[in-house]
């Protein structure tokens, strides 16, 4: 019985962890997707050596399109420094996404400052897991997840994230 009790125990547990996503800690996981202006194609390896802010976005989201402004002012703040923005839409139209972030770019007077790639498949997503929308992830300058941020960032919080960004730029 005591067999049966571990086993059904250890089988939950792994089914939990397996549902998961991803953990602080742990190498971020690669990714092979086109930027949604020019079809450039980045990787995870791309930004060897820089503090990675990876955010799942999409522009139906409206915890989303609160945060969106907010980055763009970040990035700009944060030039000069190994730091980047790279913004994942799960959108299922690209146009939209496009549309969306050209009304950014107009709201703000700043052009999109940071990557904008396109998980047409949501393969990222999937992999990622993330517990709701927005969620960004600040990755190190090694590739190691350092924080998952669940929810949108604004004027009143963003602070926190510049917080952890600096710590991560060991500043």
């Amino acid at each position: 019985m005591k067999k049966y009790i571990f086993g059904l125990t250890l089988l939950i547990a792994l089914t939990i962890y397996s549902f998961a996503g991803v953990r602080v800690g742990q190498q971020a996981p690669d990714f092979n997707l086109p930027d949604i202006f020019t079809g450039k194609t980045y990787t995870m390896k791309d930004f060897k050596g820089k503090v990675v802010l990876l955010n799942l976005w999409a522009s139906w989201c409206t915890g989303c399109q609160a945060e969106m402004p907010e980055f763009y002012k970040l990035q700009k703040e944060l030039q000069g420094k190994d730091f980047i923005i790279v913004a994942v839409s799960v959108d299922n139209n690209k146009e939209k996404a496009v549309k969306f972030l050209k009304e950014v770019e107009e709201k703000t007077g700043i052009q999109t400052p940071f990557i904008v790639v396109w998980d047409e498949k949501k393969g990222l997503a999937k992999i990622y897991r993330p517990r709701g929308m927005p969620s960004s992830y600040l990755i190190d300058k090694n590739g190691k997840l350092k924080k998952i941020f669940i929810g949108s960032f604004t004027s009143e919080n963003i602070g926190m994230l510049k917080s952890a960004i600096k710590n991560a730029l060991g500043e």
